[in-house]
């Protein structure tokens, strides 16, 4: 009997607290309520903040919070995450802070935030933050996040993973005149996923990986610019941010700040980039890039860039560059669909594809392909009469060629390549699906 009794007290030691579920009402609510039904609501984040244990769920109702921010003091577990939502189809808006970000999750792990608008009307650094290698496993859901006047509104940093941003609009921030403001940010963050987000309106770029940031999915979403001003790049991979996926985004309307911005700029190794649709896009659609930065080598090696569909760049569809003695090489670029624009910047050729080689320290001559491979791609050009596809810059005056030609002269490099018009369905209002018959039948995003 006793041996029975003691075993059900240890079992009943390692049972959790039953969840709870808390409100809060910042107009009518009151601290020193339960917190437990609408009419008890708390009136504060921070009771919230102090009081929530794992599994326990806290309900927002809709309002403005002003110098208020969800900052758990404690983590959720895997079975039993801590939960902050709007309440019902309210739309609670977090603004200000009292300090750092508005939802700051450092070193928080499986904490959900569900259903806030959350926006900055002062200079922010950040809104959303998940940081540190004990910041993992949290999710930022279906929550509308800006910050005009600041660099980034989303942040994942310094070891920070597996965590998930989905379903969320995040927009507007930056200063044109410094080129700076990215959406998301993952600085050092490692399996996070971003996935099904509108990214729009970031005057650097919609989503910034770097300084080794590493499997990460970029997946699903929408990056593009309401207005010139803000339209700066779509993703870069910068730094040591190898091995991460971006897979199945539509970038577009971007890229018009500087004539520099890519829709996808690759200065990092490993990383697969498929299934994209980009269009619309200033300057580049997709470049792999090699050269130092701060006196650090980053080089666009070993990459996949298979399956994407390139329409209407202002300059290039694919971009490749080589400096120094950074090289861009080993990359395999399959499956691609690029058309070229009627008429790139300053009426010059809107090549389908540019190999810069000019600034490398040891020249090369046209023909070295530093082991690219270029295979089964389709190429077309919208100016009538265009034959020319490819063009290879130099030392001496560059050279151009026909696809024909580059598969005649370099079969180890270019194969199977075709140079057709791809007959997409309404490509003017964004439809790149292949008419019947297609001749670049499984070619492009899918």
């Amino acid at each position: 009997m006793l041996r029975a009794a003691l075993a059900l007290a240890l079992v009943s030691l390692a049972l959790p607290a039953a969840a709870a579920t808390y409100y809060v009402d910042g107009s009518r609510g009151r601290d020193g309520n339960s917190g437990l039904s609408v009419s008890q609501s708390w009136q504060t984040l921070d009771k919230a903040n102090a009081e929530l244990k794992p599994g326990d769920t806290c309900f927002v109702r809709g309002g403005v919070y002003a110098a208020s921010q969800i900052a758990p003091s404690r983590s959720g577990t895997a079975r039993a995450p801590i939960v902050y939502a709007a309440h019902g189809n309210e739309r609670p808006e977090l603004t200000g802070g009292k300090f750092g970000a508005i939802v700051t999750l450092a070193d928080r792990s499986y904490v959900v935030v569900r259903g806030f608008r959350i926006h900055s009307p002062t200079e922010h650094d950040w809104v959303v933050t998940m940081s540190g290698a004990k910041s993992h496993h949290n999710r930022i859901e279906n929550c509308d996040i800006s910050d005009p006047q600041g660099y980034a509104p989303v942040v994942i940093a310094l070891g920070a993973s597996h965590n998930t941003v989905t379903g969320c609009s995040v927009h507007d921030t930056g200063h044109r005149e410094e080129g700076s403001g990215d959406c998301i940010v993952i600085n050092g963050g490692h399996h996070n996923t971003i996935s099904h987000n509108r990214l729009y309106n970031g005057c650097h770029s919609q989503a910034l990986l770097l300084n080794g940031s590493q499997h990460n999915t970029i997946a699903d979403n929408d990056l593009f610019a309401t207005d010139q001003a803000w339209a700066g790049a779509g993703v870069n991979l910068v730094l040591g941010s190898d091995h991460n996926a971006i897979t199945g985004n539509r970038i577009h309307d971007l890229g018009y700040i500087t004539d520099q911005k890519c829709a996808i700029q690759i200065d990092t190794t490993g990383n697969t980039i498929r299934n994209n649709t980009i269009y619309n896009v200033g300057a580049f659609g997709i470049s792999p890039q090699s050269y130092a930065y701060g006196g650090k080598r980053q080089e666009a090696i070993n990459n996949l860039i298979a399956n994407n569909t390139i329409y209407n760049t202002g300059r290039q569809g694919l971009m490749f560059v080589s400096k120094g003695d950074c090289v861009s090489a080993n990359n395999r670029i399959v499956k691609n669909i690029v058309v070229g624009s009627p008429q790139g910047f300053y009426n010059s050729n809107a090549w389908a594809l540019i190999f810069d080689t000019y600034h490398l320290s040891n020249p090369a001559l046209p023909g070295e392909w530093f082991g690219n491979v270029f295979a089964d791609n389709v190429f077309f050009h919208h100016r009538p009469g265009e034959s020319d596809m490819v063009l290879y810059v130099h030392r001496g005056p560059a050279v151009a060629w026909s696809i024909p030609q580059l598969q005649a002269k370099y079969p180890k490099t270019f194969m199977r390549n075709k140079e057709v018009a791809p007959q997409f369905v309404k490509p003017a209002k964004a439809n790149f699906q292949q008419k019947p018959g297609s001749p670049a039948r499984g070619a492009g995003a899918r």
